[in-house]
């Protein structure tokens, strides 16, 4: 008996399916088991991503992010942390590692002890840190959320731009997603880039060649032959004609001459990001310049683009942009070298997701390291 028109479809599309499932558990697959430090979830998300599951994927973390905002009042029950920074113990140095006191205004009010102030971070450079950290709640609202602003000297630190082994594609790179070998010995930190090339409405320079597009008005994270940082408006503050080693873009400036820039309140057409956009309380990070060419990195779990924009302003930037969101993503790791030279990883906060000897091997996405420009003090 021939089947009924039914079944015959059923089977047909059975038939003609079977190829587009097998090459979808194929390329799931691959990507489960690309190299790289992602975990099985954030595997499967990027997946998700780049096969034609993008809106669904943003729809969900939206959903979840308005549903765990953070509470309104509270207070931090440990107090302000106190920097991990390993002390000089050796005859040759003489500068004591002491707080700096050009503090950050607390924007909560009462102040809490340590609130704001500068304190050593990291290893020490020829008898003082190369970096100094600040720990305040970033508005007047939610008493429980902690920042870390960190302020890096870059008469004592330059930088490296490290293409990571999935981000921002158009590899092979050299480097295999890692830092130099020859770095270690003068690792300070490290921490996290920008967004997924695809959203972060920017290209990407490195090793003499573009990935993406750089395009013109974006914000800019510029490296230069000496080691040095900048944030930049591609096209108006840098070029290509500044020989820059390295360029990471990421969405538009969130502060311009030392002011929060417009739009800050706005995210038509995505421009502070698809999932969470600009208003949600989430995972956070940002970069900045201050007048004196010192950078600043901010993170926090509880930041809309406009208060991560405030704080790095209160800080000092003149310049500043957003690098990434969410738990996963955002890390910044301060390193200090034990007696025997090996490194030791030290989360900037204690909720950081990802570990503290992340960035000590091979990455899956770029990132950003600091290098003493001095060899360091044993500790």
């Amino acid at each position: 008996m021939r089947p009924t028109p039914p079944r015959l479809f059923v089977r047909w599309f059975g038939v003609l399916s079977l190829p587009a499932i097998v090459a979808t558990g194929v390329s799931f697959t691959r990507a489960l088991d690309a190299r790289g430090n992602l975990s099985l979830s954030e595997r499967s998300v990027e997946w998700l991503r780049d096969h034609n599951f993008g809106d669904t994927v943003s729809w969900v973390e939206h959903t979840y992010y308005s549903a765990n905002q953070p509470q309104t009042g509270g207070t931090l029950a440990a107090g302000i942390p106190h920097a991990a920074v390993s002390a000089p113990t050796t005859a040759s140095t003489t500068t004591a590692v002491t707080a700096v006191n050009d503090s950050i205004v607390p924007i909560a009010s009462p102040a809490l002890p340590r609130e704001g102030v500068w304190q050593p971070l990291g290893d020490v450079v020829q008898g003082s840190t190369a970096m100094q950290a600040a720990f305040l709640r970033p508005d007047a609202i939610h008493g429980a959320v902690l920042a870390a602003v960190v302020r890096i000297d870059q008469s004592k630190a330059m930088f490296r731009v490290v293409p990571g082994l999935q981000e921002p594609g158009g590899g092979p790179w050299t480097g295999g997603g890692a830092l130099p070998t020859a770095d270690m010995p003068r690792l300070l930190a490290a921490f996290n880039s920008g967004f997924r090339l695809v959203d972060s409405r920017g290209g990407f320079f490195a090793q003499g060649r573009t990935t993406g597009q750089l395009r013109v008005g974006a914000a800019s994270l510029v490296l230069a032959a000496d080691g040095s940082l900048t944030i930049a408006d591609w096209g108006r503050d840098a070029s290509m004609a500044n020989a820059p080693v390295a360029v990471r873009q990421n969405l538009d400036l969130i502060v311009d001459g030392g002011q929060l820039v417009r739009g800050l309140d706005d995210n038509a057409g995505d421009r502070w990001g698809k999932t969470v956009g600009n208003a949600l309380y989430v995972w956070r990070s940002g970069i900045g310049i201050d007048a004196a060419g010192r950078i600043l990195y901010v993170a926090s779990e509880g930041l809309t683009v406009k208060t991560l924009a405030a704080l790095l302003q209160r800080a000092g930037a003149v310049r500043a942009m957003e690098l990434d969101i969410n738990h996963s993503w955002v890390s910044f790791n301060s390193f200090h070298h034990d007696t025997a030279g090996q490194l030791q990883g030290t989360k900037l906060l204690d909720g950081m997701k990802k570990a503290a000897n992340r960035y000590l091997g091979p990455d899956s996405r770029d990132f950003i390291g600091v290098v003493s420009r001095q060899p360091l003090v044993a500790a």
